[in-house]
């Protein structure tokens, strides 16, 4: 299992931004997600020419359906597969888009972002079968049309958790550590530790590109 992890982090840290970290576990409960329509729309950070595309993700997947009946029915079976409340978050990286379902949870008076993998799309499905999702997160802070998303500081994390001055259930690779925590305690961690600023990046701030 854990290489099966190490693989999966190897191939979605050339998609999502260094200094993440990882979870097996989402950050959010169904109870904990809000939606946001104003984080609908294209996002950029200065400079960066990467794109961040949010939509609804359960309105993307009906969209192609145009005759009443059809879209009704197909909304019914959908609706078992989605939350409503989930987006889909198209990332595009010197023209390469990947595509993953973002959530966003408020816990206590915090919004967080969970964003998590969608299908890998590679030719080879026995490859791609040793592949194993996990979720990154971080803090939002939203304002008008721009937001700021604040990267746990992996660096200074790890440390702490080697020294044993924050606990949080892990697994230690080479390079890498995993949060293996349940939802529930990674709620209790990210809650207790969301005001520690040095326990964040500086954060990244994304403005919307005209549509």
């Amino acid at each position: 299992m854990k290489t099966k992890i190490i693989l999966s982090i190897v191939l979605i840290l050339t998609f999502i931004l260094p200094g993440c970290v990882y979870s097996l576990y989402p950050i959010y409960t169904n109870n904990d997600l809000v939606y946001e329509s104003k984080l609908e729309g294209v996002w950029g950070a200065p400079d960066s020419k990467d794109v961040w595309k949010f939509e609804n993700l359960l309105q993307h997947e009906l969209a192609p359906y145009k005759d009443k009946a059809e879209w009704k029915e197909k909304e019914i079976f959908k609706s078992s597969l989605f939350n409503k409340k989930t987006y889909l978050l198209t990332y595009t990286e010197k023209g390469e888009t990947r595509k993953m379902q973002a959530n966003l949870a408020k816990l206590d008076d915090n919004l967080f972002l969970d964003i998590f993998p969608e299908s890998l799309n590679l030719k080879n499905s026995f490859f791609e079968d040793q592949f194993v999702p996990v979720h990154t997160y971080a803090k939002i802070k939203m304002n008008g049309d721009r937001f700021e998303l604040y990267f746990f500081n992996s660096e200074l994390l790890y440390k702490l958790l080697e020294q044993n001055t924050i606990r949080i259930k892990h697994e230690s690779f080479e390079y890498y550590k995993i949060i293996t925590a349940s939802t529930e305690d990674l709620q209790k961690f990210v809650i207790k530790y969301a005001d520690r600023e040095d326990l964040f990046m500086k954060p990244i701030v994304f403005t919307k590109s005209a549509q």
